[in-house]
């Protein structure tokens, strides 16, 4: 809650990682050439959410937020085929746990509550000089839309866990599209 009250960044790690970020969302806009309409969704949402904060001097205020990217490190583990299947297994579930616990809980509730401290700074300090006035309606835009793809992921992730125990899809398939 820092930026809110005009603190600026913790650290430079602050300021690179939304820039780093936002270079990521430029390779899934690339990747979704040749693995779908999921990538170019997540490339362009990311893409515009890490380009409005870097150009507009606030890429410090987006930082919490990645910590939605734990969950991708298990996510990239299922499509090794160095591992053996039992690991397989382990990074699929480690995969849904993670996603529901940092996506689905932690962060809309992070975002809930600096979108509650920004009203309460404002309604203190009614001159806030750190954002434009316009801003509080991009993070209320941009999060209703990732958190609405986390749901829309977060689905499909709980229709793939149905089909592999009932059997529809073997448990060592690990492709968790």
């Amino acid at each position: 809650m820092r930026s809110i009250r005009c603190e600026g960044p913790l650290t430079s790690l602050h300021r690179l990682l939304p820039a780093i970020t936002w270079g990521y969302a430029m390779v899934d806009i690339v990747d979704s050439f040749t693995l779908g309409n999921d990538f170019l969704m997540h490339g362009t949402m990311l893409g515009a959410v890490m380009g409005t904060v870097c150009e507009l001097g606030v890429p410090h205020t987006i930082t919490p937020m990645l910590i939605m990217e734990v969950s991708t490190i298990p996510l990239n583990l299922t499509g090794a085929t160095f591992l053996p299947q039992i690991a397989i297994l382990v990074a699929q579930l480690m995969f849904a746990v993670l996603f529901f616990i940092i996506r689905i809980l932690l962060v809309p509730l992070l975002w809930a509550r600096w979108v509650k401290t920004f009203y309460e700074e404002e309604a203190i300090e009614k001159d806030n000089v750190c954002f434009p006035h316009w801003f509080i309606y991009v993070v209320l835009v941009f999060g209703v839309l990732f958190h609405s793809l986390n749901f829309y992921w977060f689905r499909k992730v709980v229709r793939k866990i149905k089909r592999k125990l009932v059997g529809e899809e073997k448990m060592t398939d690990g492709k968790m599209e």
